[in-house]
């Protein structure tokens, strides 16, 4: 069978695709609008892999995918713009974000894929919602990108009801791990620990106290992999909550392992401001370790001493 991955050289999307390479017998398909050759170069020669150029925003594009791999059984859809981007181009992030996941749904439907697992976020509610967050809390955004979010899973709940596509969402915190860039207000907790791994200065633009959750992206990867194994997921939509810890605490556990690191904080007065909410928003994801099992294996010091061991390793997990 074959499996597509929207955005599949990007973060999760290579990632992901690494993991199902070494546990599955699956066929790739790597779906992106810009394709990140350094991210995949130990993947885009394997024959269990095939990369396309594509935008998710054009059915024709998307329609020519499906009708050239009649096989597609199941999608994992991780493509999308990203803010600030998505706050100061809002008829882009519709198309992308929104129209997109309708141009996926729809491919979904029409060609015969059973399967699409969607990866929404935290953004979806609102600092003002009773803690702690779960499944059922109503889902207010405050920003383009949530709204995209939520446009996504409600059109995803429908076609689960009406069209017969097993759709499943998963709502995730941050995100770290080698080789992530881009854009996105938590990137900073990875750039703490990906550029002293570097032997490069870390900087970090949010007071030390901000507190986030955050998990390893190979406990995330590994329990995405998981979906694939199971014939039905009771739910449709699961909260992922992580690790709670500060900007120092996880620069702090960086020195540890690289003693003459340095990180300096250059704070961003309205990022600092925006992660505060972020920290009132407890989250409770209860159903999803009962549901699948899901116990991560990597808390913070043993995932800060494989971040650094990964990017030292591998050269295209540098940036």
């Amino acid at each position: 069978m074959t499996t597509l991955i929207t955005g599949g050289t990007g973060f999760i999307g290579s990632f992901l695709a690494r993991y199902l390479i070494e546990t599955t017998n699956e066929e790739l398909i790597l779906y992106d609008y810009i394709i990140n050759e350094k991210r995949i170069r130990d993947l885009k020669d394997n024959p269990r892999v095939k990369v396309i150029q594509g935008d998710l925003s054009s059915r024709p594009e998307l329609n020519l995918c499906f009708e050239s791999h009649q096989t597609i059984e199941n999608i994992f859809h991780f493509g999308s713009l990203m803010p600030p981007f998505t706050e100061s181009k809002t008829e882009n992030a519709f198309q992308v974000n929104i129209q997109g996941t309708f141009n996926i749904l729809e491919c979904a439907r029409i060609f015969g894929s059973s399967k699409v697992f969607y990866s929404s976020s935290a953004a979806i509610y609102s600092p003002g919602d009773d803690l702690p967050i779960t499944e059922k809390t109503y889902r207010e955004p405050l920003t383009m990108y949530g709204v995209g979010k939520v446009c996504s899973e409600v059109m995803g709940t429908f076609y689960h009801r009406r069209k017969n596509i097993n759709f499943t969402t998963l709502r995730l915190p941050a995100l770290i791990g080698p080789g992530r860039t881009g854009a996105g207000m938590t990137i900073y907790a990875n750039n703490i620990i990906q550029y002293p791994a570097q032997g490069l200065k870390g900087v970090c633009n949010v007071e030390p106290e901000i507190t986030i959750p955050i998990l390893y992206i190979k406990d995330v990867t590994k329990l995405l992999g998981s979906f694939l194994e199971r014939e039905s997921i009771s739910e449709q939509a699961y909260n992922l909550d992580g690790f709670w810890i500060s900007a120092k605490e996880l620069a702090d556990l960086v020195q540890q392992e690289i003693p003459e690191a340095v990180i300096e904080y250059e704070p961003d007065v309205e990022l600092s401001f925006l992660l505060k909410f972020l920290s009132m928003m407890e989250g409770d994801d209860t159903l999803i370790r009962k549901d699948l099992e899901f116990k991560p294996e990597f808390p913070p010091k043993k995932m800060v001493k494989d971040f650094i061991l990964e990017v030292r390793r591998n050269p295209y997990y540098q940036v």
